[in-house]
Formats: structure tokens, C-alpha cells, sequence
């Protein structure tokens, strides 16, 4: 028998003792990958926000305020619609440092056998937009035409390419990327088609807008892109003095508010994870000391045949690098298991943008939530093999420990 297959053959020998080891690893490797896995989606989420939003402030009808908040409407894709005359666009591009203005209507598709899904529908213009169009870039390079609608990345895409709303169908042009927020679940198209779908509606008696003949002279947003050199908050305030039933939302405050809230959430995460790591790792010390005092006959004979102490303290450090490693492994599938396929879940708990990285970034995190367990493992278990150089190797002997 080698030296060197000892470790393995201790460890499957132990059986109790290699499964209380393995566990803690595996609670030490499902904390540390699965806080980072979750911080890290939180980050790209917010980042997914400011880039999606472009603008530097939204208008809103008044009654918005009373309805339901702005953040919640244009951030969480919210099943709900409100309007405004769209006169108003004029008003605000006349204000002085704006840059530019762009229109958005929103409408909100009926769960009923009118329509293949319940789903927020928002209309853009395509020739003044800046806000949805960097992000439809990504996907779709086409012209977007009437009757053509975009898709967010969790709504399904049909085989026909098409879907139905108020008993029309609408052909799929492209299916947009993920943004970690609820407008994943919405549906864009441009004005003139949300206009069709209006009419659409009202034809089967679904009605948004209760004086028909102006359906087409309204609008839910604005979308408002400041000048340089002009102070957001003096252009905001002059959008609200001039005009009249609006509510002019700085995106910045709006961001701000989601930001304080993940860090909050991220301060909670990172505190339990730090405590975790902490028990684990006093545990692993703890239970590392009282196996190597059970062992000392153990050791005491291997030192007898021949083994010197820095070979007897190789052994310690081989056996809890691959119980740790085996442990830790287990824990970060588990994590995965449990963030990967229900992160929307998550999503929808937390009330947050959240955007899982990509497959080698989560590859990334993993190796590297690995390595950190195993150097947790490895510093639990230096303690006991430094003690293993204390061994009195007659006096165990001659005690028959």
C-alpha cells in the first residue's frame, strides 16, 4: 500500500467522520457561491436598469401618483395604463434644456380568449426613441413595422412567430434580451401598431380610453433627455410648473430608490454569509482538533514505520482538501440547482432587478467559490496538523491510546 493513497482509503474508512466533514463543506460551498451568485445577478440587474431607462427624466400623467408609483409602471412592467393628451409632448420639448422627447403608450393585454397571454403591451416611436432602441439593437437590426410587436426574453416564442391580441394576430419579429426586470415580460411594438390594438379592443369591447375619437391624440410618457449643461432638477421642476396634470420623475431618484434597497438586501446577504463562514470554519477547527486527538495512536504508529511528521501532516492536508473539495462541490451544484432554474422566482420575491451572468461567468464564480472553501478547509485543518509535530510518539505508545 503507497503512502499516497492513504488519504482516500482513511476517509472511505471513517465514514461518520468523512460525512460530518463533507457537510460543512457543503453548507460552506452553497453560502459562499450561491451570496455571490445572488449579489452578483443584483448588480447586473440595477446595471440592466440604468442602461434600459436612458432617459434623464419621465413625465407621467398626474393620476399616476394615485394609481400606482412611476418605478413601478416603467420598471416592473405593471399590468396597468394611463394616459395623457399628446399636446403635452410639444409643451415639454419647448422647455428650455430639453434635448430631446420621445412618446410612450402603454396598454394592457386581457387574460381572457381575446388574447394568447395577460401582458403589458408598450408602444414606442421609432424615429425620436432613445430609451428602447439600444436595447432592441442587441436582438433585432430589422424595421420594426406596423403590426410587428417585440417580445421580452420570458414571454414565450410560438411556433407561427405570431401572437394574438383582441382576436388578431400579430407577427413576432424578434424576441428581446433578458434585463433582470419586469419589462422581461412585456411586449413593444410601435405606436401606430398599439394604436391598432386600441381599435382592436374597442371592437370587441374592450375599451382603454373612453372618448374614442381621440384614442390616437394620446400617450402614456415622455421620455426626456436633458441638454448638457442644464441641471436636471431645475428642468424638472419647470416641466412640473409648466405642464399642467403631469409628474415629472427624475430616473436618477428612481434608480437611487432600487439601489438603497439592494444595497440593503446585499448587506443582509453578505452579513449571513459572513456568519455562516465564520460557524463553519470555528466548527471545521473544532472537529479537525478532536479527530486528530482520536488519531494520535494512528499517527504515532505511522511515525513508528517510518512516516516523518511533515509526511504525516501532508496526509491531514490531502484528506481535508478532498473532502472539502468533494463538499463544496456538492454545495455549489446545490446552489445551482436552486438559483439557476428559479431565478425568476427570486426576481418576483425580492421585488428587485435581477439578472443572472452568463454561463462562463457563473463557471468563474463557481471555481473560484471552490478554491475559497478548500483554503477555508485547508485553514481548519492546519491547526490540526500542527499538532501532529507535538506527538510524542513513545508516551502514546506505551499509554495504548
Amino acid at each position: 500500500m503507497k503512502f499516497s493513497s492513504l488519504p482516500i482509503i482513511n476517509l472511505l474508512g471513517k465514514k461518520g467522520r468523512s460525512a460530518a466533514l463533507f457537510i460543512f463543506a457543503l453548507i460552506l460551498g452553497f453560502s459562499i457561491f450561491g451570496g455571490a451568485l445572488i449579489l452578483t445577478s443584483l448588480k447586473r440587474g440595477l446595471h440592466s436598469l440604468e442602461m434600459r431607462l436612458g432617459a434623464d427624466i419621465i413625465v407621467v400623467p398626474y393620476e399616476a401618483r394615485t394609481k400606482v408609483s412611476a418605478d413601478t409602471i416603467l420598471n416592473q412592467g405593471n399590468r396597468t395604463y394611463i394616459y395623457m393628451s399628446r399636446s403635452n409632448l410639444k409643451k415639454v420639448a419647448e422647455i428650455e434644456g430639453v434635448a430631446q422627447v420621445s412618446p410612450q403608450i402603454y396598454m394592457c393585454s386581457m387574460n381572457a380568449g381575446c388574447c394568447s397571454v395577460s401582458l403589458q403591451l408598450i408602444g414606442f416611436d421609432p424615429e425620436t426613441d432613445f430609451t428602447i432602441q439600444p436595447w432592441v439593437r442587441q436582438s433585432f437590426t430589422g424595421t420594426l413595422g406596423d403590426g410587428d410587436i417585440l417580445i421580452g426574453s420570458k414571454v414565450s416564442l410560438t411556433e407561427s412567430r405570431k401572437l394574438k391580441f383582441f382576436d388578431k394576430l400579430w407577427n413576432i419579429a424578434a424576441q428581446l434580451d433578458e434585463t433582470g426586470t419586469g419589462l422581461d415580460n412585456a411586449i413593444f411594438a410601435n405606436i401606430s401598431t398599439i394604436n391598432q390594438m386600441m381599435t382592436a379592443a374597442e371592437e370587441i369591447g374592450w375599451g382603454f380610453i373612453s372618448d374614442k375619437s381621440t384614442s390616437d391624440k394620446m400617450i402614456s410618457t415622455i421620455m426626456v433627455k436633458v441638454a448638457d449643461g442644464y441641471d436636471i432638477d431645475s428642468v424638472a421642476s419647470q416641466i412640473q410648473r409648466k405642464v399642467k396634470k403631469t409628474q415629472a420623475v427624475k430616473t436618477k431618484a428612481m434608480t437611487s430608490g432600487i439601489a438603497s434597497s439592494l444595497s440593503s438586501f446585499a448587506k443582509i446577504i453578505g452579513a449571513l454569509m459572513i456568519v455562516v463562514w465564520a460557524l463553519c470554519l470555528v466548527i471545521l477547527i473544532v472537529v479537525s482538533t478532536l479527530i486528530i486527538g482520536e488519531r494520535k495512536k494512528e499517527f504515532a504508529v505511522l511515525r513508528v514505520l517510518g512516516a516523518s511528521q511533515k509526511k504525516l501532516s501532508r496526509l491531514v492536508m490531502a484528506e481535508s482538501v478532498l473532502v472539502n473539495a468533494a463538499g463544496s462541490l456538492g454545495g455549489i451544484m446545490l446552489a445551482s440547482l436552486f438559483i439557476v432554474p428559479f431565478h425568476a422566482l427570486i426576481k418576483e420575491a425580492i421585488a428587485l432587478p435581477f439578472l443572472l451572468p452568463a454561463f462562463p461567468m457563473i463557471l468563474v464564480i463557481a471555481i473560484l467559490s471552490l478554491a475559497l472553501s478548500v483554503l477555508f478547509g485547508c485553514l481548519s485543518a492546519s491547526y490540526g496538523a500542527h499538532k501532529i509535530a507535538r506527538i510524542d510518539t513513545g508516551v502514546i505508545l506505551r499509554e495504548g491510546n
